[in-house]
């Protein structure tokens, strides 16, 4: 009778390992979608340094097959700190495109950007085991990092000998006066700005009025340093008519506008 037993569970346990192989048998691996099937499209990136920014890509996927879980994997020289996720059908008739956002943060002014680059994952196809394969897709990107430098202290004072004096908002001249413009900049960053790299520009709005002046800064700013106190004069034109115009003040980092701000300038009788 143990005999009978003993064979009962030898065959019971050679059915058990032939239903436990029958159960692991491996898939058809597909072919992922090639990274050559999908197309990444973003805009030039301009931010300030150690500022935070949300960006959006175009992805179209080329293929008859689907992606899935498309997000932003790497985006040098930024830190990618959220990212959604996407699907993207395969093409029929027509070719699926999606938005994909994502947030990043900014690097250190010096940074070098020459080799900027966006990188997107994505899962599809399937290995031997039925599992999706994950593929990535880098694009280059323009990319401009600027100081965080602002301008302070801005305002009309009577003339360059009243630089220091409290400035005012809005200002009243006769035509052929000199409207006098005072300032200083500010270093909000942690990056050592160098010397001669800001402008500031005073636009004149009404051209009619008064063209536009400008100004290097000349000053070199650590963390938390400011310029020297600056003056720039405005000619107003000795035909120009009465009223106002607006004057906008940009502090420029080549054509770039860091920090822009209004002043009001009134020619009366």
């Amino acid at each position: 009778m143990s005999k009978l037993f003993q064979k009962i569970i030898v065959i019971t346990s050679l059915l058990a390992l032939i239903l436990i192989s029958g159960c692991t048998t491996t898939s058809e691996p597909v072919d992922p979608v090639s990274p050559e099937n999908v197309l990444l499209n973003t805009a030039p990136v301009v931010i300030k340094e150690f500022h935070e920014q949300d960006i959006s890509l175009t992805v179209t996927n080329n293929d008859t097959q689907a992606i899935d879980s498309v997000m932003v994997a790497n985006f040098l020289p930024f830190t990618v700190i959220g990212t959604d996720s996407i699907n993207i059908a395969g093409k029929t008739d027509v070719i699926g495109s999606s938005i994909l956002n994502a947030r990043i943060k900014a690097p250190a002014f010096e940074t070098d950007v020459n080799d900027s680059a966006v990188t997107v994952s994505y899962l599809s196809g399937a290995d031997d085991k039925g599992l999706q394969i994950t593929k990535t897709k880098s694009i280059p990107v323009e990319v401009t990092v600027l100081p965080d430098v602002k301008l302070q202290f801005l305002g009309f004072v009577e003339d360059m000998d009243s630089l220091r004096t409290a400035s005012s908002q809005t200002w009243e001249l006769k035509a052929g006066g000199n409207a006098t413009i005072t300032f200083s900049v500010k270093n909000e960053g942690q990056s050592t700005v160098p010397a001669e790299i800001l402008v500031v520009v005073a636009d004149v709005d009404n051209k009619l009025i008064a063209d536009q002046a400008s100004m290097n800064i000349s000053q070199a700013m650590a963390r938390s340093g400011t310029s020297y106190t600056k003056g720039m004069q405005i000619p107003v034109k000795e035909d120009s008519p009465n009223g106002e115009t607006d004057v906008y003040v940009r502090l420029m980092y080549g054509d770039h506008i860091v920090d822009e701000q209004m002043l009001v300038l009134t020619v009366k009788l």
